[in-house]
């Protein structure tokens, strides 16, 4: 098998070259559901990528215009001023307490940390989307803004160097408009791609470049050049794509388990899994071993898998469910203080967070005064960042949680009818996060 890429440096993937019906609140309710359903349906991304095979054709890299590399230049430099001006505080603000960008701590910025779009607005109602960072103790800085008169971006990704957010937005005609935002000036770099490209994340550890779908798993820089084909996968829809925490692989669904795709030389490496449903990577373990989402036959929902990136045999984390609950699936995993807790699917299409118990058994862990359909955006050693969702519409709020003491702290509240978090992702530069956001 042949895969076309560009000659490779190190991590990033190359040499950095460069930088539906919508509501009244100007937060498309299509873009929500289909954010929020993304997460309820592993199942369904893994019954597509059973019939999606990894191909290679040899597309080269197209030459950038003169436009394009001028272009370039001028974003390189602005990520570079970006990267160097993050200097500020090193105290993180306490619990409950808004700040500006100026006192945002970038010394201590690192995992445990998330950005969140929120906003008051309803269904009916236009209001203001601010973008917060969001600390591991529970304060929040306002780092941008849109009016109610004005659509808010989709929150992508958060860059490995924390000098960046990527976002998607309206644009004319055929191309998709993407935003750059220097979080520690607030200065915006926009660049255009096709239509047909989806956008999933940036290439890891720093971000130079930008992963994206386009029937397969695509390579950008940061001027809107194509890079590399990584990928031919025409049914599947991207979901599940995770950068090595060096950058120098891309872990991808497969029949059969998961698939590694060198960036260095084009090489797809199979890692099998002794299930035939397909596999979907959720995030890396450790820098040596995947955490799969996998699909059983004849089983009700997912199994967690961990999968050595060195071929090695790898290894139930989580047993068959039987389809009689409260767990009816596995969709993520941590080892914190007090044990091994679940994401896992309840009925009716709900997330909540179990405990695994000696022997496989699953112990619901109840976040106090919550609807029980809860995803975990974030973890630290103690503690989980909880999106907290009220049905498939508003409103979803995020609060830290203590599943060994069970003490919730309020982050960003809503009453039931407003919108509240519409787009949250964690910071994630080593892939130790899950790759599904809400």
């Amino acid at each position: 098998m042949k895969i076309a890429v560009n000659q490779q440096t190190g991590g990033d993937g190359t040499t950095e070259t460069g930088a539906g019906t919508t509501t009244t609140a100007n937060v498309p309710a299509s873009r929500w559901c289909r954010r929020h359903t993304a997460v309820l349906t592993v199942g369904a991304a893994l019954s597509t990528a059973v019939a999606c095979g990894l191909g290679a054709t040899a597309i080269a890299s197209a030459a950038p215009t003169h436009a394009q590399q001028a272009f370039g230049s001028s974003a390189r430099h602005v990520v570079e001023r970006a990267t160097a001006t993050l200097a500020s505080p090193e105290v993180m603000l306490p619990a409950g307490k808004v700040g500006t960008r100026s006192q945002i701590p970038w010394g201590q910025v690192g995992s445990g940390w998330a950005l969140a779009e929120y906003t008051k607005a309803t269904i009916r109602r236009a209001r203001m989307v601010t973008l917060y960072l969001i600390d591991p103790a529970g304060g929040m800085y306002s780092e941008y803004r849109w009016p109610s008169s004005k659509s808010a971006w989709n929150l992508v990704d958060w860059s490995g160097d924390k000098a960046r957010a990527l976002f998607t937005g309206p644009a004319a005609g055929h191309q998709v408009a993407m935003h750059q935002l220097m979080l520690a000036t607030g200065k915006v770099v926009s660049f255009p791609l096709p239509a047909s490209v989806q956008p999933l994340a940036y290439t890891r550890p720093s971000g130079k470049n930008m992963l994206a779908f386009d029937r397969g798993v695509v390579r950008y820089n940061l001027a809107g050049v194509f890079q590399a084909r990584l990928t031919n996968q025409t049914a599947w829809a991207g979901y599940g794509v995770i950068s090595s925490p060096d950058g120098m692989s891309v872990a991808v669904p497969a029949k059969t388990g998961v698939t590694l795709v060198s960036n260095a030389n084009g090489k797809a490496l199979q890692l099998p899994v002794p299930v035939h449903g397909g596999c979907v990577p959720v995030r890396w373990w450790n820098s040596g071993t995947l955490l799969a989402s996998c699909i059983p036959p004849q089983t009700a929902g997912p199994q967690l898998w961990l999968v050595p990136v060195n071929g090695a045999r790898p290894t139930a984390l989580t047993p068959v469910r039987n389809g009689k609950g409260p767990d009816l699936g596995d969709m993520d995993a941590w080892r914190m203080d007090g044990g091994e807790y679940l994401q896992a699917l309840g009925g009716c299409g709900t997330v909540f967070i179990g405990k695994q118990e000696p022997r496989g058994a699953v112990k619901v862990i109840n976040v106090p005064d919550s609807s029980a359909n809860n995803l975990v955006v974030v973890t630290t050693s103690r503690r989980m960042l909880v999106s907290e969702r009220v049905g498939c519409m508003p409103s979803v709020s995020l609060v830290w949680f203590n599943p060994l003491t069970s003490a919730v702290q309020r982050v960003l509240t809503v009453p039931p009818s407003e919108l509240g978090v519409i787009s949250v992702v964690a910071y994630n530069r080593d892939a130790s996060q899950p790759a599904f956001m809400p």
